[in-house]
């Protein structure tokens, strides 16, 4: 299931991505109503933007603590 949705999201996300696979994905997407069509052109965030992300999430109060808490 993970290689599955794995393929499903490079597929809808990766305009480099090309074959008949990704395409027959794109269009159950489309079909769907789940592909953005609006052609809005996205960028990758920069290196360094993505670390300060990812060393932003990985911040605060773990989910385990909370559980043990009873906030969850």
């Amino acid at each position: 299931m993970n290689e599955y949705l794995t393929r499903v999201l490079r597929a809808a996300t990766d305009p480099d991505l090309e074959g008949d696979e990704a395409q027959a994905i794109r269009a159950k997407l489309a079909q769907a109503g789940l592909l953005d069509s609006s052609g809005t052109p996205r960028t990758r965030p920069s290196r360094e933007a993505f670390e300060r992300a990812r060393r932003a999430a990985g911040g605060g109060t773990s989910l385990e603590d909370l559980v043990a808490e009873g906030r969850g």
